[in-house]
């Protein structure tokens, strides 16, 4: 948190503008998030670790949206004329979805061979892929007054650097027997976005509106083969409140 004040209040330092022009708000937001690309699913299995707390999901890039939430603090100098140029530095967690179809018991204490066939236990149940980041998403933009209401066009990138990613699932068979995960994953890489903003504004509430594409292969995580890849998707809606 003390990264994201000084970026802010440098943000003021290096503008050296009036402080008439400059707004700080924060902001409360969730949304719907999942993977694109060719390595993203909509099924996987949990398969069997040394134990019962190294279970994993062979592959947790999920294609489904998951609910996901955050919070921010956001600096922007609007000029006379309606351009904007701002910083928006926050908290996140991203949860992608897909369903559970199998559970596999035995492939970990295995030397599967060429022609090994995993057995697994037909399940119903989900897992959550989950990434906690902290953002960072300079800006640039317009705004247009519309009687009362101010509507600002932010386009920009947006850099998510992970702090934390978990393999969470949980999956149940004809029998009622229930097989989980919760495993911690390698630190995702830094994850570069694309990132088109809206916000309308009336006094000092205001609604927001984003659409995030992934430019990182976040897949490369757990494999490294080049035909593989995975790309973050975001829609988020929010509330702000302007302090300054």
């Amino acid at each position: 948190m003390k990264t994201l004040l000084l970026t802010l209040l440098s943000f003021f330092v290096l503008t050296n503008l009036s402080a008439q022009n400059i707004e700080l708000s924060v902001q409360a937001n969730s949304g719907l998030f999942h993977y694109s690309g060719n390595s993203a699913v909509s099924t996987s299995a949990i398969y069997a670790g040394s134990s019962p707390q190294q279970n994993y999901t062979s592959n947790p890039y999920g294609n489904k949206n998951g609910f996901s939430y955050g919070g921010d603090i956001q600096a922007q100098y609007v000029s006379k004329s309606g351009f904007i140029t701002g910083l928006q530095a926050g908290y996140e967690i991203l949860r992608s979805k897909l369903d559970v179809t199998g559970y596999d018991p035995v492939t970990f204490y295995l030397a599967p061979g060429p022609n090994f066939l995993p057995y697994q236990i037909p399940v119903k149940g989900q897992t959550f892929l989950q990434d906690q980041d902290i953002d960072l998403n300079p800006y640039i933009g317009y705004r247009w007054l519309i009687g009362k209401i101010k509507l600002d066009m932010m386009p920009g990138i947006d850099l998510g650097f992970n702090i934390n990613s978990y393999d969470k699932g949980k999956a149940t068979d004809n029998d009622g027997n229930v097989y989980r995960t919760d495993l911690k994953l390698l630190d995702a890489p830094t994850d570069v976005r694309l990132k088109l903003g809206v916000a309308a504004t009336y006094k000092r509430f205001g609604i927001t509106a984003a659409y995030l594409h992934g430019l990182t292969n976040l897949y490369k995580n757990i494999n490294v083969n080049g035909s593989d890849d995975a790309h973050s998707e975001l829609l988020s809606f929010g509330i702000t409140y302007r302090i300054l």
